[in-house]
C-alpha cells in the first residue's frame, strides 16, 4: 500500500468466507508487500468510486479466482499502524462460485476457529478475530 506519510488513510474491503466446515478463508502477504508473511482476511483497498461491495467483489475475483455471489456487511473498525490509518469494513461472503487460488502469489488456506490463534495476523484482523468468529461461526469458542 503506497502512502504520503503518516496521516495517510486507507479504506478496505475484507470478505470473511466460511466453508461447509465453518472454517475461515485467509491468506498470507507473499513477499515483497507490506507486512509480508503475516496472515489476513481477503480484500483489498477501494478504489475512486468504488462501493465497499463493488471492491470486495473486484478483489475476490482478481486475487482469489472467486466470484462472490451474496455478502452482507458485518461491522467497520478503524485501525492505527505507524505509517498509516487503515478504515476496514467487514463483510460476510455467504456465497462465492470459481475455484480458489492465489492470483497475487499469496498463500490461501481454510483454518478452523481454533487454529487462528497459531497464525501471525495482520494486527488490524488480529484484534477482530473474537468479534468475526461471534459474527460468523455459530458455535465460535
Amino acid at each position: 500500500m503506497p502512502t504520503t506519510g503518516p496521516e495517510s488513510r486507507a479504506i478496505v474491503a475484507v470478505g470473511i468466507a466460511t466453508d461447509s466446515a465453518g472454517r475461515l478463508l485467509v491468506g498470507q502477504r507473499p513477499p515483497g508487500k507490506d507486512y509480508a508473511g503475516q496472515w489476513e482476511f481477503p480484500g483489498g483497498k477501494l478504489e475512486p468510486g468504488e462501493t465497499v461491495y463493488q471492491a470486495l467483489v473486484r478483489e475476490f475475483g482478481e486475487e482469489l479466482n472467486l466470484t462472490v455471489l451474496a455478502a452482507h456487511p458485518l461491522f467497520s473498525s478503524r485501525q492505527a499502524y505507524p505509517d498509516r490509518s487503515v478504515e476496514l469494513h467487514l463483510w460476510h461472503v455467504t456465497r462465492y462460485h470459481g475455484e480458489m487460488r492465489g492470483l497475487e502469489g499469496q498463500v490461501l488456506r481454510w483454518v478452523s476457529v481454533g487454529d487462528l490463534d497459531s497464525l501471525d495476523f495482520l494486527e488490524g484482523n488480529r484484534s477482530l478475530l473474537k468479534r468475526v468468529c461471534a459474527l460468523t461461526i455459530s458455535d465460535c469458542q
